[in-house]
């Protein structure tokens, strides 16, 4: 039997949990459910989730950190929930690593709609050339893997998306409204900005490596890959 998809919801609101559940269990999901970030991070090792809906403020252990911690090791989707709709915390909620961000109130419906798009995102069709490669640096849009001379670079599905388009073409200048596009999908509600903190996270975690590339900022429109040497 095909093992049913998993969705853990962390929130301390019950009611939050009560109706996120039965929209998941509409479209054949399972969920498990915890109450704070620590119990979150456990049962992650534990058990197999293929995303978490995490809320900001949790007791004790707040969401901002349980996704911090979670990056440390995982890529597992993050769609982070927040009672706060300032633009400054969406933008560091994709700072920290989240896929999405969502704002209180909403309705369970679009919840479960932003959980499919992201999970199509990740376990969706492959693109009909699924490996990419851009001097010493290579991904695969089929596992999902980033590898730089073989060594394994921890980026999160959507960093790999973008750096796929990126390295699909190489010196070529893609705005941020492209790679908005490409990368999130035509319905996203957020802003450009949203690229700008993928393209930091993405340096700082390959910037010391050998990639035989630099990712080039273009003042006005957006990035592009130059070969080194």
């Amino acid at each position: 039997m095909e093992r049913k998809i998993c969705i853990m919801i962390c929130d301390d609101n019950i009611a939050v949990h009560e109706s996120i559940r039965a929209y998941l269990e509409a479209e054949r999901m399972e969920s498990i459910s915890v109450y704070n970030g620590e119990d979150a991070l456990k049962m992650i090792g534990s058990k197999t989730v293929d995303l978490i809906v995490l809320d900001i403020m949790l007791p004790g252990l707040f969401g901002t950190e349980v996704c911090k911690k979670i990056r440390e090791s995982s890529s597992l989707p993050i769609l982070m929930l927040s009672a706060r709709g300032e633009e400054n915390d969406r933008i560091l909620g994709l700072e920290i690593g989240a896929d999405d961000y969502l704002t209180k109130p909403f309705s369970p419906r679009e919840v479960v709609t932003r959980i499919k798009t992201i999970l199509r995102r990740v376990h969706g069709p492959k693109e009909h050339e699924p490996k990419h490669r851009a001097g010493n640096f290579t991904i695969s849009l089929e596992t999902y893997e980033a590898r730089i001379q073989g060594e394994t670079v921890d980026l999160t599905p959507k960093e790999i998306k973008l750096m796929a388009n990126l390295m699909t073409n190489v010196g070529k200048v893609m705005s941020r409204e492209e790679l908005l596009d490409r990368v999130f999908g035509y319905d996203y509600p957020g802003d450009i900005r949203a690229v700008d903190t993928l393209i930091k996270r993405i340096r700082q975690k390959i910037g010391d490596l050998d990639t035989g590339f630099i990712i080039r900022s273009v003042y006005g429109v957006g990035y592009k890959i130059e070969i080194m040497g």
